[in-house]
């Protein structure tokens, strides 16, 4: 691979790979590699646990970018890597939604419970389908279909909160809230999932390289906080994607379409929540940041 660490002993100096355009860039980093466990890196479907100073940073420009480097990535995601990339709203932390391991590891990074949700990135409508019971039929004489309305809004910057499907691996949908427990492998399940399509050249690109949709969160930074801070800050990912970064970056709009027949504004982010609504008002149904907490 050419993106990679060398180690000198226990308290080693680390020489990684930053990739800058056509360039690498060597930074040294000081410290125990395999602190905490870690499987660190390899070929060979290595799986990658969590550890210290080995995120690699990666540069990609928002269009066309490089296939190799995404390449990359989508390997260190399918040998169970956490990752942080760019969306159309904010960067967001991703998991292979097949590994009970890294999405464990997600949580763990992001350092929040396991009883908030997460959302699924999607490739297109058919995973939607796959993954869920689909949008809810119109049922009111006069009422906006709502699978229309997300034709209209995706790809963009929505979260759309949809019943999931018996294709959705478990691990996906455990919750802990109401049993006291802290492990996933202790959780009970919840019954929605939030779905994400969005409208950002590097996402769908990564995607299709995988074949499959990723588990996903938000980074609670601000728009314009650089990603390099972010592999600093959440150094156990197995990378960081650098697409670069927008000071006005607002997380998606998050939409409830799994109960009753009217959608419930959830929050107000980057996409026209107006769509949402009868009369053209915004009503947010839950004034709480902890309920869309994982929607990117």
């Amino acid at each position: 691979s050419s993106s990679s660490s060398s180690r000198r002993g226990a308290n080693a100096t680390y020489l990684t790979r930053v990739k800058r355009g056509g360039a690498v860039i060597m930074r040294a980093k000081r410290g125990n590699k395999n602190k905490n466990g870690g499987a660190g890196g390899g070929g060979g479907g290595v799986g990658i646990g969590l550890s210290e100073d080995t995120a690699e940073l990666f540069e990609v420009t928002r269009t066309n970018p490089n296939m190799r480097t995404l390449e990359e990535c989508a390997d260190l995601l399918r040998r169970g890597g956490v990752g942080i990339i760019p969306t159309d709203t904010k960067y967001s932390f991703v998991a292979d939604l097949n590994n009970k391991d890294a999405i464990q590891n997600l949580y763990t990074i992001k350092g929040i419970d396991s009883n908030k949700p997460l959302s699924i990135l999607c490739r297109g409508f058919q995973d939607i389908d796959t993954y869920t019971l689909g949008f809810p039929p119109a049922t009111r004489p006069g009422m906006a279909d709502p699978f229309k309305l997300a034709r209209k809004c995706l790809p963009g910057p929505y979260t759309f909160i949809l019943p999931a499907s018996k294709s959705l691996p478990k691990i996906c949908l455990l919750d802990t809230s109401s049993a006291g427990h802290t492990r996933l492998s202790k959780c009970q399940q919840r019954k929605t999932i939030g779905c994400r399509l969005p409208d950002c050249e590097v996402t769908l690109a990564l995607l299709d390289l995988l074949d499959a949709p990723l588990m996903c969160s938000t980074v609670p930074f601000d728009g314009d906080v650089q990603p390099i801070v972010m592999r600093d800050e959440y150094s156990r990912c197995a990378f960081v994607l650098d697409a670069g970064t927008d000071a006005e970056q607002l997380a998606s709009t998050v939409i409830d379409l799994s109960i009753g027949d009217v959608p419930k504004v959830l929050r107000v982010g980057a996409g026209d929540a107006s769509v949402w609504s009868e009369d053209g008002d915004v009503h947010v149904e839950v004034d709480d940041p902890d309920l869309a907490w994982g929607f990117a």
